[in-house]
């Protein structure tokens, strides 16, 4: 059985590790090429991090309206760049393309919290002897 999922945007997550020596110039180009990105079609947003405590992990993150937006950039000279940062880390990239059916804000948190105030049965009593 094939379950089909509705996809509202998939998010391009990559994870490398530079040399000391490299990490700048990296940088530098991750910083380039999401600047390119933000203004393809279909590019929602392109960011960089920089993991706490390892500046020499980079993660970069590009989030696609659509698979056909994600699939036009793959074929295009954007994804052949990324494809040569890739090429840069110390070890293999870690590269995900994750499918996000559903996106929901602060209102998930609180109605999950809204449980908290209902009334519930009080504790069982203890005796002590």
């Amino acid at each position: 059985m094939i379950l089909a999922i509705a996809v509202d945007m998939i998010e391009l997550r990559l994870l490398i590790r530079t040399s000391r020596q490299h990490t700048r110039p990296v940088i530098a180009a991750f910083r380039a090429l999401a600047r390119w990105a933000r203004a393809e079609p279909g590019c929602l947003s392109a960011r960089l991090f920089l993991a706490d405590g390892d500046p020499r992990c980079i993660c970069y993150v590009e989030t696609w309206e659509s698979e056909e937006a994600v699939r036009q950039m793959i074929r295009s000279p954007h994804f052949s760049r990324l494809a040569a940062l890739m090429e840069l880390g110390t070890e293999a990239p870690e590269c995900q393309f994750r499918l996000i059916a559903e996106t929901r804000g602060l209102e998930f948190p609180a109605s999950v919290r809204s449980d908290l105030n209902e009334p519930r049965d009080p504790p069982p009593k203890t005796t002590t002897p």
